[in-house]
């Protein structure tokens, strides 16, 4: 006892752990003894952080990620629907590159908009409030973004550190491992279903994390027509003129997570998971490729332990 009150008089506090997704494009977890850090001479305890996003320029590995995938977007914002269903997977890739290399990604993708009526659903619209939500913009871009567990998100140089396998040159991301994170979302039948693009509740998931989620409201997938009404659970009988009530194996209307782009599995009105494995908690509406006809949304609120706060659900 009088060993761990010593330690703890001495300042020496247990090790964190962080995700780290580096300027390689690799995602890993490792443990630090690195105490606080410094933006614009204000020093902030690790404790206080919940995920750094680097605005240093582009390593020439990310420049080549960024003019690979933008232009896949572009191509997809200008193509039909059914052939956005056929080029899906690669779509999501590129948004998901994106929106990890982050604040660098600004620029150019502020190049790309034209100046027209832009309409709803539109990934590579979205794609910008994603990267960095309006309360956190400013003038100046070279700003690195820390977000704090108070709610306050500092814009400002962060200086140069290192700490065993830390090293500020090379990361992109971090985030401090937090023993719960919680979200309370709106997921839209319309703008988040699984034919269009994935709600990002901002929570990361490791291998260790648990999800526990809850979920209420009423969509309808067809209008007036309440044969194609449900609850988060989905249909449970085929709606008129069908002869089954799945689509991708899940039911439709059914409330749908995934981890990064991997396969999609059943969240509904509740579900408790673990094991899903490590990356960012996605949501949608379950729903072919007709999707213009819907409506309503489900209300999900979610408890992830041993997991990280990545940024704002978008």
């Amino acid at each position: 006892m009088r060993f761990m009150l010593l330690a703890l008089s001495l300042g020496f506090a247990q090790a964190a752990t962080i995700q780290v997704f580096g300027k390689d494009g690799q995602l890993r977890e490792v443990t630090t003894n690195l105490k606080a850090i410094k933006v614009d001479g204000r020093t902030i305890p690790l404790a206080q952080i919940l995920s750094i996003h680097s605005a240093e320029p582009a390593s020439p590995g990310e420049q080549a990620r960024i003019e690979k995938a933008l232009p896949l977007l572009i191509a997809a914002d200008q193509k039909t629907s059914a052939q956005n269903t056929s080029d899906r997977a690669q779509r999501d890739a590129a948004t998901a590159d994106l929106v990890s290399i982050g604040l660098p990604v600004l620029t150019p993708l502020l190049l790309t908009y034209k100046d027209t009526d832009q309409h709803e659903p539109k990934p590579l619209y979205r794609l910008f409030e994603r990267i960095i939500p309006g309360h956190a913009d400013g003038p100046d871009r070279t700003l690195s973004l820390i977000r704090l567990t108070n709610g306050e998100s500092l814009r400002g140089k962060v200086e140069a550190f290192s700490d065993g396998p830390l090293n500020w040159a090379e990361i992109r991301r971090l985030a401090v491992k937090q023993k719960q994170v919680t979200r309370q979302v709106d997921v839209h039948s319309l703008f988040h279903c699984t034919k269009i693009e994935f709600f990002d509740t901002g929570i990361g998931l490791a291998e260790g994390s648990k999800l526990d989620s809850k979920a209420t409201g009423f969509t309808r997938l067809s209008w007036e027509t309440d044969g194609w009404a449900t609850d988060p659970n989905g249909l449970q009988k085929p709606g008129p003129n069908y002869k089954t009530n799945l689509v991708d194996g899940q039911p439709f209307g059914a409330l749908v997570g995934r981890v990064n782009n991997g396969e999609n599995f059943l969240l509904g009105k509740m579900a408790l998971k673990q094991g899903l494995g490590n990356g960012r908690l996605m949501l949608a509406v379950n729903d072919n490729g007709h999707w213009q006809n819907n409506l309503g949304h489900y209300r999900v609120r979610l408890t992830a332990t041993d997991a990280y706060d990545l940024g704002d659900p978008q």
